[in-house]
């Protein structure tokens, strides 16, 4: 399984939510009127966006953990041929 595939599919994803919730809070500021229903949508569509924050967060640590267990496989790779090189030699 590619974790960091599955990172990006989960930032693109968000980015969409973000867009939408971005596009309905613009039809709210350029509103007139604005009752009670909506008022309630904007606070849970600021809720949201505070949670896409923190989930955000969580994938930028874990997309460091992934390259940083990605670079010791790489190291351990190298240091492995570097031994196997010395044995035929």
């Amino acid at each position: 399984m590619d974790h960091l595939e599955v990172l990006r599919e989960k930032i693109a994803h968000l980015r969409t939510e973000i867009a939408a919730i971005q596009e309905l809070n613009q039809e709210y500021r350029l509103r007139e009127w604005v009752g009670t229903e909506a008022q309630v949508a904007h606070g849970d569509r600021q809720e949201r966006l505070l949670a896409i924050q923190q989930e955000l967060a969580k994938v930028a640590d874990l997309g460091r953990r992934v390259l940083s267990v990605e670079k010791m496989k790489e190291q351990n790779r190298a240091r492995l041929r570097l031994f196997k090189q010395e044995e035929a030699s």
